[in-house]
């Protein structure tokens, strides 16, 4: 495999020039016209901006984006990817933090008969990307990594996932999240076919797994109940392997994706868009319930207690990760839970291990509230509450409470009678962490990679509770 990102992508070229490189809707780029593409694209840009400068990447879901961030990476400039539905603040802030040299909002059409050559590679240890928190708790941060960082979880993705030049690999979602940006570069810079769309619609998206062949699929537990409601039991048995990031998910839902996709295992990961992997949960597994699975290849896990001390298995503390993965360092945006020492990061979450080294994830130190004098963590309950009949989503808030400090409410999407849910909770959760009042929510507000916008959704409990 080679050192830095897309460095490759000739060799693959030369060897099969006409084989489909990247899919997007109804647009197929063969690995030469691909490359061409970026090899001409870096040209432009190395006329226009210094070796390391950062360049914005303000495009729209598609090809002309992948082109511009792979022509940033051989060319040894930073990709800055911005999300095009950030509100104008948002993108005006990043912008005074980071000067990128030049903003690419549109890409001109390319003559492509005559592409230049890929210029010589950067060093592996030099940044090539600034990607940005997602939003969902306040003004995106902006982290940086280097091409290091991202071949190494190459190959753990080769190597606990099997995923390689075979593949057709899909990524339905927006590039602007790590994870469907990762899913891309990862496919193509390895041979893959990359298969993505200028704007998710689940329809659209399985007809594209049908078409194409899709063998693997990135996507959010989101994405995927939203695949399986569109799916009105059609079968797709090309698909052999599905990677989930994100919150636990519920059985009835393993055996939804299982009748839509019969031949697929299914995998599971944590991680950050700080770390890379941190624990897998391999397909044919015995991961115990509650638990996000073991540490990923290369990576060390400790549970330390607020006065740095590692804590023996069973006992709950922050999570301080080592790897050769983790994120250079913020490129914007302050977060002082994220914290380096002796070759350890913790990004602020907190968790347990327990004897055979299988990780439980209890919340993050951002968002632990005290209510009545109880540290809680609204992950823990918004589990509880998923896991209940009726209860698709949930969203736990602390408001002010003159009597408790804090005042637990949940937002909900989906259908409950309240007294039974109040039941259930009292058989899961201790009194103190079951909510006070619940209110549901059809239109879930969401970040533009699907999860759950939970600044939204406080603002809109407060606007409910506290008028």
């Amino acid at each position: 495999m080679t050192r830095t990102i897309g460095a490759g992508l000739p060799a693959l070229a030369a060897a099969e020039p006409t084989r489909p490189a990247l899919v997007c809707d109804d647009t197929v780029l063969t690995r030469e016209m691909l490359t061409a593409r970026i090899a001409t694209r870096a040209a432009l840009l190395a006329q226009r901006s210094a070796p390391g400068a950062p360049i914005a990447l303000a495009l729209g879901n598609g090809p002309e984006l992948v082109d511009a961030f792979f022509a940033c990476a051989i060319g040894g400039r930073q990709a800055l990817v911005y999300d095009p539905a950030w509100p104008a603040p948002y993108r005006a802030a990043i912008d005074a933090a980071l000067a990128p040299a030049i903003t690419l909002e549109t890409l001109p059409d390319l003559a492509l008969s005559t592409p230049a050559p890929f210029p010589p590679p950067p060093a592996p240890d030099a940044p090539f990307y600034v990607g940005f928190t997602s939003g969902s708790t306040g003004l995106p941060k902006g982290y940086r990594r280097s091409h290091r960082s991202w071949i190494d979880s190459f190959k753990v993705s080769a190597a606990a996932f099997g995923l390689g030049e075979q593949d057709v690999v899909l990524a339905p979602g927006g590039l602007a999240a790590s994870l469907h940006l990762y899913g891309v570069v990862h496919a193509l810079h390895g041979g893959a076919t990359a298969v993505m769309m200028r704007q998710f619609h689940p329809r659209r998206a399985l007809r594209l797994i049908a078409r194409h062949g899709v063998t693997a699929i990135y996507a959010t537990p989101t994405q995927l109940q939203m695949l399986i409601e569109a799916g009105g039991g059609e079968r797709l048995p090309t698909v052999r392997l599905i990677l989930i990031s994100g919150a636990k998910w519920r059985a009835e839902t393993r055996a939804a994706t299982l009748a839509l996709f019969p031949k697929a295992g299914i995998a599971e990961f944590y991680g950050a868009s700080e770390t890379s992997f941190i624990t897998l949960a391999h397909p044919n597994e015995a991961v115990p319930a509650g638990s996000v699975g073991r540490a990923a290849p290369g990576v060390t896990l400790r549970i330390r207690d607020a006065a740095g001390r590692d804590l023996p298995a069973g006992e709950a503390g922050a999570i301080w990760v080592k790897s050769t993965m983790l994120f250079d360092d913020y490129a914007c945006g302050h977060a002082p839970e994220t914290r380096r020492e002796g070759g350890f990061l913790t990004i602020g979450d907190h968790g347990r291990l327990d004897e055979a080294g299988f990780l439980y994830l209890h919340g993050r130190e951002k968002r632990m509230l005290v209510t009545s004098g109880l540290n809680v963590y609204p992950e823990e309950v918004e589990s509880v509450l998923v896991s209940l009949p009726g209860i698709a989503e949930a969203a736990v808030f602390g408001l002010p409470d003159s009597l408790r400090g804090v005042e637990l409410v949940a937002v909900l999407r989906g259908t409950f009678d309240e007294p039974a849910l109040r039941a259930a909770c009292r058989a899961l959760l201790p009194a103190a962490k079951i909510p006070r009042r619940f209110l549901r929510l059809e239109e879930w507000p969401r970040t533009s990679g699907g999860k759950a916008d939970l600044r939204a959704l406080e603002a809109v409990a407060r606007e409910k509770f506290t008028r």
